[in-house]
């Protein structure tokens, strides 16, 4: 038995932290003439999810810790007041956005489970499905409580929840079908990339 925390599974964090960050920025710049509030159609969740299948969420959570901070790194937008409301939004617009894609290791033990080919499709699905709401619900939460008084959101007043749900929803959507029809082609022409003999809860893989 060797521990998840390998040299190749380091290796791996950061060979598709940087492959996630690098998919967010671009599709972030393409994107910017959409969504002026921030979001973007990008598939950054596939790395994340993809090694959360293949380690476990611990090395899914790290990895999506450090997309996070790398995307920080490139600028911080806060609209809110108080310390703790910055603190706050910072957590939601950032922060958390990606290491939360590795819930979808709510899923992993289930796949690796089944013997089933369509049920194994069923849990990659599932588990992007609650990676991408995950992400979704952190915007959402942050559209509401801090970007109301944006100008975008005039058309909307009196009706932040429904501008958020709108909003975020127009890109968090699209995110998870392509990411969903992705991750099972994936699986289907090079299933190798997803599964890894693990132990999803002891934390360790057989030699």
């Amino acid at each position: 038995m060797k521990k998840v925390f390998s040299i190749k599974v380091i290796v791996e964090i950061a060979l598709y932290a940087s492959i996630a960050f690098a998919i967010d920025l671009l599709a972030g710049g393409l994107s910017r003439f959409l969504f002026i509030n921030g979001g973007s159609l990008s598939i950054a969740m596939l790395p994340i999810i993809v090694l959360t299948y293949r380690r476990g969420f611990i090395p899914g959570l790290i990895c999506g810790f450090i997309v996070s901070i790398m995307q920080m790194l490139g600028g911080v937008y806060a609209v809110a007041g108080s310390w703790y409301h910055v603190l706050l939004q910072i957590l939601l617009d950032y922060l958390l956005t990606y290491p939360v894609v590795a819930l979808c290791a709510i899923f992993v033990k289930a796949f690796y489970s089944t013997e089933k080919q369509n049920k194994k499709y069923l849990f990659l699905i599932l588990g992007v499905v609650v990676a991408g709401f995950a992400k979704f619900l952190c915007h959402f939460l942050a559209g509401v409580i801090f970007w109301s008084e944006s100008i975008a959101w005039k058309s909307f007043e009196g009706l932040p929840v429904l501008y958020s749900l709108v909003y975020n929803g127009a890109y968090c959507l699209p995110n998870i079908i392509l990411c969903a029809i992705l991750l099972v082609l994936i699986y289907k022409l090079q299933p190798q990339l997803i599964e890894q003999d693990i132990d999803v809860i002891g934390g360790e893989e057989d030699e």
